[in-house]
């Protein structure tokens, strides 16, 4: 398995225990999603949850994200996407469309 397929999966994991049935999907995209990434790439993520998430939840992707930052030597981008915000002004901004177009489904 490749160190980002291991990154990832390690994100997702951690993410669904946390999150359990409210995570609908991960999203990578980007450089790393394209393959087209330096050794400094960060790795852009899109988490769409089902219900809309407070200061203290984001903080706790953010910890996360951190933990596994240190773990691997790299740097995540997480973005948290609420189903209901698919259809606001929020959601229809060209990042969050073309992380689920285009990104690469964890």
């Amino acid at each position: 398995m490749s160190k980002k397929n291991i990154i990832l999966q390690d994100l997702k994991n951690q993410l669904s225990n946390y999150f359990g049935n409210d995570l609908i999907n991960i999203y990578l995209f980007g450089s790393q999603a394209k393959n087209t990434e330096t050794d400094d790439s960060d790795y852009d993520i899109l988490i769409l949850m089902k219900s809309k998430k407070d200061w203290k939840t984001k903080d706790k992707v953010i910890d996360i994200c951190y933990d596994i930052d240190l773990k691997h030597d790299i740097l995540i981008d997480p973005h948290i996407l609420a189903e209901e915000e698919l259809t606001s002004i929020r959601g229809k901004q060209p990042i969050f469309i073309n992380a689920m177009l285009n990104g690469i489904r964890v």
